[in-house]
């Protein structure tokens, strides 16, 4: 098993946005959380990511314990809604950047994965001149290059156009089935989380329900 999340309970104050959440997440599986915004999805990821940290309740990576780790200890890679890049790089530099904490950098494989996301004869371009689509792809290469355990998406398609959000969506599950890597997508959108997952659990208010 991947992941497995126990009783997870987190509040803001008197807000209640997590309540006794459970879930469990098999090896190479793409889960989606499907709910209307604001319900707390991105909450919940951003606690297994380790950026806030619950009341109580645990989280388990591969049988790691990690409440108590920092993000960077985790071994979880994250994609946001908006794609996080460096303006003064351009797309090679910013791929690089996931190997910033490593002596060697594996160019075969960095090219390799800029291909599979359609991204390599783009290389040399700077960020200001890539659509949305573009830079998300660019965001999920480097992200990829750092062998995640485990990655969250958090509606990184959100402010795509339909048709680049369906074609994007089937890239990213072609991506990260073809690398076994398991992943948790959050989205409104029913459409895009029948195209990218394998198992759907709606959001119910604070709860996760039973899975389709």
């Amino acid at each position: 098993m991947t992941i497995e999340i126990q009783s997870l309970t987190l509040s803001y104050g008197e807000n209640i946005i997590l309540s006794k959440c459970n879930l469990h997440l098999s090896e190479g599986e793409i889960l989606v959380v499907l709910g209307p915004s604001g319900c707390g999805k991105t909450t919940l990821l951003r606690a297994i990511a380790g950026f806030v940290k619950p009341d109580s309740g645990t989280i388990h990576l591969n049988g790691k314990i990690l409440n108590e780790l920092q993000p960077e200890q985790r071994n979880i890679g994250m994609l946001f809604q908006r794609p996080v890049l460096f303006p003064h790089k351009d797309v090679l530099g910013n791929i690089l950047f996931a190997y910033r904490k490593k002596k060697e950098r594996k160019m075969q494989e960095v090219d390799e994965i800029m291909k599979d996301m359609g991204i390599y004869e783009m290389k040399s371009q700077t960020i200001e001149t890539l659509s949305g689509g573009e830079a998300q792809r660019v965001v999920l290469a480097r992200a990829l290059l750092t062998n995640p355990e485990l990655l969250l998406l958090d509606e990184p398609l959100s402010s795509l156009d339909l048709d680049v959000r369906r074609q994007l969506a089937m890239e990213i599950r072609t991506t990260l089935k073809s690398k076994s890597i398991a992943a948790i997508h959050v989205t409104h959108d029913h459409e895009e989380a029948e195209i990218i997952g394998d198992r759907i659990i709606h959001w119910n208010e604070l709860n996760l329900l039973e899975s389709e």
